[in-house]
């Protein structure tokens, strides 16, 4: 089978970590660190769409966060909680840390002492960080959400969040805007060749900006604007471009096919609402459950055969918050 025989979405998220690793922006990250290095202690933290925790153990492991730390996720998903908890504890352990584990619930804390004295609290939940964030009047000096902007409503959301950090910093990676490439190219491979994939693509893309879908396929620029809009200030930026290629290490193949899933069922949708796919310059097709099928097992079996190139255009954006005062 080319087809992995079930999708996990924490399985998911830790296979991409690699791919993130490389993709994101490093000055822009160096400047991060250079701005909370004269932050009060601990550093207050709150991330949303924490996921597995993989941007908490980054930034411990880049040495980007201080040494004291008291740090809040939040996610929707409940099974990926769980799965936070476990991996930084696993990778808290090989550093060198101490553990202190919380209670098992759908709020989980882990305290880890460093032998050197420093001391990180990170608290994951279960929640809606955007409503939680209108009802509190709680205040952190960092707020970071990896993967996550292009995926909510950027004018609900965001002046809610940046009121988490007033006087602080936010730090959006990996936001996604707007361009998909594979390759090698699919001509020849049965009736299924490039015409088809740009339709694909383009129906993909369309999916990310329909009125009846949070999120955007241009996220990543638009918030150039939304943040002075918002009284936040663009300190750094730079583009944080997913590539992955053949020979694919960790477990990016599963990454993979699960992105080809993805774009195969949002592109199904559309197709089911009717909407019209867009191919070869001004041609307009109508793509056929059947033709978005045939394209997703070619594609699958590039991955399985190792020769699957696949990129994606994302942006890292750093700013500086106002004060409420």
């Amino acid at each position: 089978m080319t087809r992995p025989s079930t999708y996990e979405h924490s399985r998911y998220l830790e296979a991409k970590r690699t791919v993130d690793d490389r993709a994101l922006h490093r000055p822009t990250l160096d400047r991060l660190r250079e701005a909370l290095a004269d932050r009060s202690s601990p550093l207050r933290v709150v991330e949303v769409g924490c996921g597995t925790g993989t941007m908490l153990r980054r930034l411990l492991a880049w040495e980007v966060l201080p040494d004291d730390v008291v740090y809040r996720g939040y996610d929707l998903r409940e099974e990926v909680i769980g799965r936070a908890v476990e991996e930084l504890e696993v990778w808290a352990e090989d550093a060198g840390y101490a553990l202190e584990d919380g209670d098992p619930d759908a709020t989980r804390t882990v305290r880890l002492d460093d032998p050197e004295g420093g001391t990180v609290t990170a608290t994951f939940a279960a929640a809606d960080a955007v409503e939680l964030a209108r009802r509190s009047d709680a205040e952190y000096d960092l707020l970071v959400g990896c993967a996550f902007l292009d995926l909510v409503d950027l004018d609900r959301v965001l002046g809610p969040l940046l009121g988490l950090v007033p006087d602080g910093f936010a730090y959006f990676p990996i936001t996604f805007d707007g361009e998909t490439f594979l390759a090698p190219s699919l001509r020849g491979d049965g009736s299924v060749g490039d015409r088809t994939e740009r339709a694909v693509l383009d129906v993909y893309h369309a999916t990310m900006d329909a009125p009846d879908r949070p999120g955007g396929s241009r996220t990543g620029r638009e918030l150039f604007a939304a943040l002075p809009d918002a009284d936040a200030e663009v300190v750094a930026a730079g583009g944080s471009d997913w590539l992955v290629t053949p020979p694919y290490p960790g477990d990016e193949a599963y990454f993979l096919h699960h992105l080809v899933d993805g774009i195969e069922g949002a592109v199904g949708g559309a197709l089911a609402d009717g909407s019209p796919a867009v191919a070869d310059g001004d041609t307009v097709d109508r793509l056929s459950p059947g033709m978005v099928g045939e394209w997703a097992d070619a594609r699958h079996r590039v991955i399985t055969n190792g020769q699957l190139t696949f990129g994606a255009h994302n942006l890292d954006v750093l700013a500086r918050v106002e004060s409420d005062d």
